[in-house]
């Protein structure tokens, strides 16, 4: 029994929160890379492990709270500059996000976590934050500000200004007085202004007497000139410019307010605060995408009497009008449906900031020195994908890291630069999403896979030389398979790639392999958008009908008997040179069937399925291909759940029920057996209609 409703808002929520923290911290991390500070994010992040202690102490997350507490200690020290951002200090920043994560985990099934991790990164947190250094007085000229405005700064905004006067950087005050009925979206506008040339360090409201109007200071710190200051904030509502920090310049005259003629016709605008975004349950997003499933369907059987209409009575009268509202449903529909996928889409950059510390962590323990490259951060994905993909691209980039990229002693004698590249980018193609992995480093090393393959008995002597490259490179994941001799942290215990296998299978993705020897490796993985309506062709084999996922299709081709061999007893296709195995769909599902093949001579004509999963590719041998179509698989129910080569059923247009085949089993009985699938219960039941929940 999952959680209940509220500890499901506080999950979240506080999932959010960590997103955000994760965001920021990779924000501060590339401004420290440029030599730079990032004060604003900084501040920002500390907001956000606050809110997330205040959130973990409502519902009782006492190892969550405990840890956001330290955190914020540890981040308020850094904003106020009593501690120096260094990259062990940056590590444990990261710390903290991935255990709220695993913490987040743990409570949505029920657990408290691991308190051991917890107090061990609590007591990392205490040791750097005992470092901070004893401030020193900032040396420089004082402030031309009053006295009321200086005691009503806070520590952090004092420090801000301190520390602006430390780097020479200019310091202004921005005297704007703007009108009552407007000053909110007003003083955003100004605000933003600013932030855009400098940095706001704060915003003091005055409490001099201006009649329908609300006066605001605000000091910032820019390197523009006072003249462009001017320029750009006196359409906004500034009525001076004032130099703060030193030398302190005659203001600029005070611009004449507005006067209260009590015209009754000045607008005044309700101030609300409307939320931007809401958030959704992924389950009420799955009950909408099901909904939209169904009316896909209704469509198919709209278009479907249609069709009948306009054949019985001609292109006239009610066919034409029942025409063009069947074409404004599709177009509806099709709206409705992009639009709910937009809402579970989420960029694959979220994952990919979790994979860049990832790489830096496993440089470091291997002594390695990688630059990462990533590209297309912003192509999305659906989130229930997304989710199921982080462990996959985990083991492949460190993999990348252990056994592709070489120490810097090892890449220097061979003449490379000393530090490694590890390229990481993703980009749409059609319906589905690409992501490279690629690094410069070694390449796979054909022989030492082939000696693991014999010594493990996976391929015979006979056959090792008969492997074609792409066949070497599909061995490595083979459960158990691994050329590292010694056991580490990253390598050496037999998984990994295996773990890559299972998880991209489940998600009907494909991945690819190439590698070149001493140049690097290249691993591609092809997934599909989603997974709540996807599309399938109508194929056909032994007066069957059947839906085939598109995503597993690499082609579909015309192939005669001239097509078909046998090697080494197994039935093989051959196609444009290339040879593939072959699996005979009537055969499968109907083993008394006669064999197509009979039924092709040199002049007939039949089909194959290019299909693939992972790394293997097949060939479905078909009578007939009727189409393509979006689908929603329905499950079969307890009676007939689990028959191998099934994936459920899906109505058609014409209220006809088909199975949706599972070409992950389909594959996995090639590959293991001999092709044929032992479903005699579902034969019997074929002839009967399917009955769908």
């Amino acid at each position: 029994m999952g959680p209940d409703r509220s500890l499901r808002e506080f999950i979240a929520e506080a999932t959010e929160i960590v997103e955000h923290l994760e965001q920021g911290l990779a924000v501060i991390h590339d401004e420290k890379k440029r030599g730079k500070s990032a004060p604003a994010m900084l501040n920002e992040v500390f907001r956000h492990a606050h809110s997330l202690k205040g959130l973990a102490g409502m519902f009782g997350v006492d190892s969550m709270g405990k840890l956001a507490h330290q955190m914020e200690s540890l981040l308020d020290g850094l904003r106020l500059g009593k501690l120096a951002l260094d990259d062990e200090l940056l590590e444990v920043l990261y710390a903290c996000a991935d255990t709220f994560s695993t913490l987040l985990a743990a409570v949505s099934e029920g657990k408290t976590g691991d308190a051991a991790v917890v107090d061990a990164l609590v007591r990392r947190i205490a040791r750097k934050a005992g470092e901070a250094p004893t401030a020193t007085p900032v040396p420089g000229p004082e402030l031309q500000l009053p006295a009321e405005a200086l005691s009503s700064l806070t520590e952090y905004e004092e420090h801000r200004l301190k520390d602006n006067l430390r780097n020479g950087v200019p310091l202004f005050r921005v005297h704007a007085p703007l009108p009552m009925a407007s000053f909110e979206s007003d003083l955003g506008a100004l605000t933003s202004a600013v932030q855009g040339v400098g940095e706001l360090i704060t915003s003091l409201p005055s409490t001099e007497p201006t009649g329908r109007f609300l006066v605001f200071d605000l000091l910032i710190a820019t390197a523009a000139e006072p003249a462009a200051l001017d320029t750009l904030l006196s359409p906004l509502g500034a009525a001076s410019v004032e130099r703060i920090d030193k030398g302190r310049k005659s203001p600029a005259p005070e611009a004449a307010l507005p006067a209260d003629d009590g015209d009754e016709d000045v607008a005044v605008s309700t101030m609300r605060q409307v939320a931007e975004t809401v958030r959704v349950d992924i389950k009420k997003l799955d009950e909408l995408m099901g909904i939209v499933g169904e009316l896909v369907l209704a469509r198919g059987g709209l278009t479907r009497v249609t069709n009948e209409l306009k054949s019985d009575m001609g292109f006239r009268g009610v066919a034409v009008d029942l025409h063009r509202l069947v074409r404004t449903i599709e177009r509806r529909i099709v709206d409705l449906q992009l639009a709910i996928m937009q809402v579970r889409m989420v960029p694959l950059g979220q994952v990919f900031e979790r994979l860049a510390r990832a790489v830096k962590r496993t440089a470091q323990s291997l002594g390695k020195e990688v630059d990462l490259v990533v590209g297309g951060e912003e192509t999305e994905l659906d989130k229930l994908i997304v989710e199921d993909l982080v462990d996959p691209l985990m083991h492949l980039v460190r993999n990348a890291i252990d056994h592709g990229l070489e120490t810097p002693e090892a890449r220097t004698a061979s003449g490379k630069s000393k530090r490694g590249t590890l390229e990481l980018r993703a980009y749409p193609r059609g319906n589905q999403v690409v992501i490279d992995i690629v690094d410069d480093g070694r390449g796979i090393d054909e022989v030492a896979v082939k000696r693991t393959a014999l010594d493990r008995g996976l391929v015979d002597d006979e056959h090792i030389g008969q492997l074609s490259r792409r066949e070497v490179w599909n061995l490595i994941f083979l459960p158990g398979f691994s050329t590292r001799k010694e056991v580490s942290a990253t390598s050496g215990r037999g998984v990994g790639l295996d773990v890559v296998k299972t998880n991209i299978s489940r998600l009907s993705g494909l991945v690819d392999v190439d590698s070149a020897n001493g140049k690097g490796t290249r691993f591609t993985i092809t997934l599909p958008m989603t997974l709540a309506i996807i599309q399938a062709v109508i194929v056909k084999s032994a007066h069957r009908v059947y839906a085939l996922p598109l995503a597993s299709v690499l082609e579909m081709v015309a192939v005669t008997k001239r097509d078909l061999c046998t090697v080494e007893g197994r039935e093989m296709i051959t196609l444009r040179g290339q040879t593939l195995p072959l699996l005979r769909l009537d055969r499968v599902f109907h083993p008394d069937h006669r064999p197509r093949a009979t039924a092709i001579n040199d002049d007939e004509v039949g089909y194959a399925a290019v299909v693939g999963l992972v790394q293997h590719r097949a060939a479905l041998l078909i009578d007939d291909v009727l189409g393509q179509q979006d689908i929603v698989i329905k499950t079969l129910g307890a009676y007939l759940q689990g028959v191998r080569g099934i994936a459920g059923a899906t109505h058609l247009g014409d209220h006809e029920t088909i199975l949706v085949l599972d070409v992950s089993a389909l594959m996995d009985d090639l590959i293991e057996g001999d092709g044929a699938l032992s479903i005699a219960s579902l034969r019997s039941h074929a002839d009967g209609p399917a009955v769908l929940p």
